[in-house]
């Protein structure tokens, strides 16, 4: 199968040095000889090496040094500005000497040297149609094509070109992306210490959490206009509009702009690297902007290479094998947790959609909680009742004040004035839940909902539920009137009448109702035999969604299976995850895998929560006659109080399985359908056996090529650096 090759967002290395010098504090750094920092600490040349090994390209390799295709030296400059982006912090927060830290820099630049030339090795070795030669005049057809500074800094840097014959017009664009998003995120990052004074403070409501990957951009997405990349270093020297797709920070203007790209100026000249005499107006014709080039598609060659390595890894893995490896993971699981179901339910905590857990028990699963909270009178009345009352007094007292709890909206601290804190957008159509009447109606994270090309989707959220009150810009400040809701009752509508309203929209069906249960409306809680709190008495309401498809194996799915079924258990979690986001004063159930665990046994949940988050998952008896009144389930909910406020929770997943196979074994025919458990189970064992695949080859091939035949270090060009601690 494909792999999508991806350059991690990383600054370059010499741009820590342009732009973090003088807030390290490392003064003695600094030197006035520009000939110091370009002395070579190292060379390395695996060639011979690669002779040795009887690699054919071993020629080919050394005919790309020989005509400075592919360099060999590491200098001084780039060892200095590893120790600012990394090795400082070593040194600062972890303890480390000088002399390890720089020792420690030293290997890890030798070592990506090495695995640059060897990557360059490779392909050559794999594909008859590259050669040194082809290689040699694809960098002198591009130079005599360029003109002017371009051609000057293209000779005086034929890596660049070098590596960008190893690569794809699509690898070389996103790698060339990813170094001037790097020079802009920093870019920003220095403007806004000229900006903070003059830009007025925005509005802004306290905050809320947002769902994972909110106006998150894809890793491998890259703007391309018209065949061309649509994105460039902003300086505030050139025009904003010419810079494509690149976004400004709030306040910033042409001067903020100025002063950063100025500061930024200023540091590498301090530091040697800025020629004398060379024109700075546009970025990208600096010397140090092909130096840094040169190293990041070398890191993308590298990147290309460990693509390979994972690709040879996966296709190890063929149905068969992921099935036994399901079995044999299972079977290890069931031998460790059958009897012991403690180290069972502490087993649940760590499960994720790449951590599973195969094996399960009876009466165990998850749930969403939506807590809404006593307001802070509410709160204040219900201290006050504490004092000085206890046992059903106290508990009635309590039921009085829950009458007047209200749900309230949220979500108004995702609107902002600031644009890249704003998650609002103005809603239209007819796809999404209008509760709002003729007012506007404002949805949420419109980039993740509507351009999932480049944005990263997000998942279990049905983003069909616009802020519930108004919203207005007044004078450039966001106003709001939240509407608000009681719980509801038997005949007074609120907030489970909304609830199962929503999940109805979404699933698209009359498929959420439940009952008023009567016990809550009791006065005496604690029985008259055993003298203990009877917890049934508390519940309020008890629900269910009707699903079609409750398998386990479609958790994520919005599809069932390989079908376009809509999966009806995904799209109802889905709902009440969203509602969780706009009411629920709970962060801890936010962004979490499937809600909180539950067990049949004692919990460190509160006594009312854990009866009721136990009811949802695994039924209860409330007439005590031997026969569940509610069977409860994936889908089921229930209301309960406790002394936060109401709890609407709801149960996303159970671990009741025949046999204690939870998902009834690998399918085959769905590991290549996102969203499935055998699709992620799958993933899951790709990127393990990957990660350790090429873990395993680059160690071997680093033990092979890192010895002195290949590799010369020049102790004196850094020994002053070493002596630092002394």
């Amino acid at each position: 199968m494909n792999i999508k090759h991806t350059i991690k967002k990383t600054a370059a290395a010499l741009l820590a040095l342009a732009l973090t010098v003088g807030a390290t504090g490392c003064d003695f750094l600094v030197t006035d000889n520009e000939k110091d920092l370009k002395q070579t600490v190292a060379t390395v040349n695996i060639s011979s090496n690669l002779k040795s090994a009887e690699m054919e390209c071993a020629d080919d390799v050394q005919k790309l040094i020989d005509n400075k295709g592919l360099s060999t030296d590491i200098p001084k400059r780039d060892l200095i500005a590893y120790f600012l982006s990394t090795g400082y912090m070593y040194v600062q927060s972890y303890g480390y000497t000088y002399e390890d830290t720089f020792n420690m820099l030293m290997d890890g630049l030798v070592e990506k040297k090495i695995l640059t030339q060897y990557a360059v090795a490779y392909f050559l070795e794999k594909d008859d149609a590259l050669t040194a030669d082809a290689c040699l005049a694809f960098v002198n057809e591009q130079i005599d094509a360029a003109s002017g500074k371009e051609k000057d800094l293209l000779s005086a840097n034929r890596e660049v070109l070098t590596m960008k014959y190893f690569l794809t017009d699509e690898e070389y664009d996103e790698a060339v992306y990813s170094l001037k998003k790097s020079l802009n995120d920093s870019l920003d990052s220095a403007e806004t210490s000229y900006i903070t004074e003059t830009t007025d403070e925005h509005t802004h409501d306290e905050t809320r959490t947002t769902p994972t990957n909110a106006n998150v951009e894809k890793e491998d997405h890259i703007p391309m206009k018209d065949g061309a990349l649509d994105y460039d270093i902003y300086t505030g020297r050139n025009a904003l509009d010419s810079c494509g797709v690149y976004e400004k920070v709030d306040g910033s203007t042409v001067t903020s702009r100025k002063k950063a790209y100025n500061a930024f100026l200023s540091n590498l000249q301090g530091y040697g690297l800025i020629k004398e005499g060379e024109d700075t107006a546009v970025v990208t014709e600096l010397d140090y902007y092909y130096l840094e080039l040169s190293s990041t598609l070398g890191s993308a060659l590298v990147n290309k290479y460990t693509e390979e390595l994972k690709e040879e890894a996966i296709n190890k893995l063929d149905a068969t094998y992921v099935a036994a490896k399901y079995d044999e993971i299972k079977t290890s699981q069931k031998t460790a947790y059958e009897n012991k179901p403690t180290d069972f339910d502490t087993a649940l905590d760590s499960v994720s959609d790449t951590s599973f857990l195969l094996y399960g028990q009876k009466d165990f699963g998850f749930v969403y909680n939506i807590l809404i909270p006593f307001s802070a009178s509410q709160t204040q009345a219900y201290s006050a009742a504490k004092s000085n009352l206890k046992g059903d007094a106290l508990y009635n007292a309590r039921k009085e004040i829950l009458k007047g709890v209200e749900a309230k909206d949220l979500r108004s601290a995702w609107f902002c004035t600031e644009e890249d804190e704003h998650y609002a957008y103005e809603a239209t159509g007819t796809a999404y839940y209008n509760n709002n009447g003729e007012q506007k109606d404002y949805l949420f994270f419109e980039n993740n909902m509507t351009n999932t090309d480049k944005y990263e989707k997000l998942t279990q959220y049905a983003g069909q539920y616009p802020y519930n009150g108004k919203a207005e810009l007044v004078d450039d400040e966001w106003d709001f009137t939240p509407n608000k809701m009681k719980i509801g009752t038997a005949t007074e509508s609120g907030f489970i009448q909304e609830m199962e309203a929503y999940i109805n929209h979404v699933v698209g069906g009359e498929v959420a109702s439940g009952d008023w249960l009567d016990g809550y409306n009791e006065s005496v809680y604690t029985d008259s035999v055993t003298k203990k709190v009877d917890y049934s008495k508390f519940m309020y309401y008890a629900g269910k969604v009707e699903l079609d498809n409750k398998s386990r194996s479609d958790f994520f799915n919005p599809k069932v299976g390989t079908t376009e079924t809509v999966n009806d258990s995904y799209q109802a979690l889905s709902a009440v995850n969203e509602l969780m986001f706009a009411y629920s004063t709970d962060t801890g159930c936010l962004n979490s895998y499937m809600g909180y665990v539950v067990s049949p046994y004692k919990t460190d949940f509160v006594s009312e929560f854990e009866y009721a988050a136990q009811a949802v998952v695994a039924g209860v008896d409330w007439n005590k006659d031997g026969t569940k009144d509610f069977e409860g389930g994936v889908g089921s909910y229930v209301v309960a109080p406790s002394d936060y406020g109401w709890h609407i929770i709801y149960c996303s997943f159970v671990y009741d399985a025949d046999d204690g196979d939870v998902y009834g074994g690998f399918k085959a025919d769905e590991m290549e359908v996102e969203g499935t458990f055998s699709y992620l189970f799958y993933e899951s064992l790709k990127s393990t056996s990957a990660s350790s695949y090429t873990s395993t080859v680059q160690n071997q091939l680093l033990n092979q090529y890192n010895n002195d035949n290949a590799v010369t270090l020049h102790t004196k060009a850094y020994q002053d650096l070493l002596e630092l601690d002394e």
